[in-house]
């Protein structure tokens, strides 16, 4: 099956068996990985057309013949150095492992040991495998569908893919004695191959990708992993169940870690008067305390800044990944917005995913540090959503017109005017 483009140059070969990456759908080739590269083609000024085959292997040989110019859904690996380049990663996901329902959440990778383990035939997936646990027990398949159908049949004790296309097959295919039950500690980095032959283009597809906005790829995201629709949860939430059990060793990690750090500094705060309640989940000030702070200011004829920041879609990142997770990204989210803090600033959580600083500089001064933090956000390496962009509204009080309450109140209108417009940064 060939799916043409007008004024095509280069072959673009994909199978259309890995779900929601490539797929087939109403006869047309679509997906996420498939939509990224009309993006990148489109930025980068490449003229393409598809070549759709049965089975990666073929895909392979396409790419080691120079039959093709590249494939769109793959890692790098090392075999397949010597035919081809790989482009940066566009976007990256966990392998997870399927199994039976009955089966209970897999903590360690050597539970796997002498147990059958379903991977496709010459997929990434199950070459970053080999190379990391060589020692477990593989039966090689053609695709994910025939790995999920083994376990289904009791063929095999386990699947293992990436956590996207796990979740979309047993969801739509209705695998309901399926579940997620354990997490691989191995990152695929989804990015784009190409046959050497053609490696010219490699500078102008990373350079693409680097110019991909977080709008376009939450466009994407949207498309295909909509939390509104069933994607990633099962009937009986499969996806959820799994979250919540390989979250729990996680947040009490991390909740001890907050813990231990929040009451050294909740003792300095209670001494210079700015303490009064915390919020429960991350141990920092709570939106009663911060209007109390900002009463006390204005009624010392104080000048100082307000930065308010909100996380963009953050009740999207709940619901598609679950609350639990959602809590962990807020609590490394703090951790790394407090190392930005002097100790007489005011670092509160007003609502959800929303935050606000009150510091002592004024104006220019204000909108460096938020600018600062803003951008060290955008590079902080999040272990649960990798790409968290933040609003940000900065405001100077220098006459207050009107309470404590109605200066938070209205510096929250301007933060949700700003991601109506997409502003990303208001000072």
């Amino acid at each position: 099956m060939n799916v043409v483009y007008a004024d095509s140059k280069i072959t673009v070969v994909t199978t259309y068996k890995w779900e929601p990456f490539n797929m087939i759908n109403s006869n047309r080739l679509e997906g996420i990985g498939i939509d990224f590269w009309k993006l990148v083609a489109k930025k980068a000024g490449i003229n393409y057309k598809f070549k759709v085959v049965e089975k990666w292997s073929d895909v392979l040989n396409e790419i080691k013949n120079s039959n093709a110019a590249l494939t769109v859904s793959t890692d790098e690996t090392e075999d397949r150095k010597s035919y081809a380049v790989f482009s940066k990663a566009y976007v990256t996901y966990p392998l997870v492992i399927a199994t039976k329902n009955s089966i209970g959440f897999i903590f360690d990778i050597e539970y796997l040991k002498n147990k059958k383990i379903a991977v496709g035939r010459n997929y990434t997936a199950a070459k970053m495998m080999y190379s990391r646990y060589p020692y477990l027990d593989y039966v090689y398949v053609n695709n994910t569908d025939e790995a999920l159908n083994m376990v289904k049949e009791d063929k095999a004790f386990a699947a293992i893919d990436i956590l996207p296309v796990i979740a979309y097959k047993i969801n739509k295919y209705e695998f309901k004695d399926l579940k997620i039950s354990g997490q691989i500690p191995i990152d695929f980095k989804v990015r784009f191959m190409l046959s050497k032959k053609y490696s010219y283009l490699l500078s102008k597809i990373n350079s693409a990708i680097e110019k991909i906005s977080y709008e376009e790829k939450e466009k994407i995201y949207q498309k295909y992993i909509n939390p509104k629709t069933k994607l990633f949860f099962t009937s009986n939430e499969i996806l959820f169940y799994f979250l919540i059990l390989t979250s729990f060793l996680i947040i009490i990690l991390l909740w001890v870690y907050t813990l231990i750090y929040e009451l050294k500094d909740l003792k300095k705060q209670r001494h210079n008067n700015y303490y009064t309640d915390c919020d429960r989940l991350t141990g920092i000030f709570n939106r009663k305390t911060a209007i109390d702070i900002i009463k006390r200011k204005t009624g010392n004829n104080e000048k100082f800044s307000l930065i308010m920041f909100d996380i963009n879609n953050f009740k999207n990142i709940n619901r598609f990944y679950g609350h639990q997770f959602g809590d962990i990204t807020l609590l490394e989210l703090v951790s790394s917005v407090k190392s930005f803090l002097k100790k007489d600033e005011v670092f509160a959580r007003i609502r959800g995913g929303t935050f606000l600083i009150i510091l002592n500089e004024t104006e220019n001064d204000a909108c460096k540090r938020a600018k600062n933090i803003q951008d060290s956000i955008k590079k902080f390496d999040f272990s649960i959503v990798k790409d968290i962009r933040c609003t940000f509204v900065v405001k100077t009080i220098y006459f207050p017109n009107g309470g404590a309450e109605d200066i938070v109140c209205k510096l929250e209108n301007e933060l949700k005017k700003s991601k109506r417009n997409s502003q990303l940064f208001r000072c």
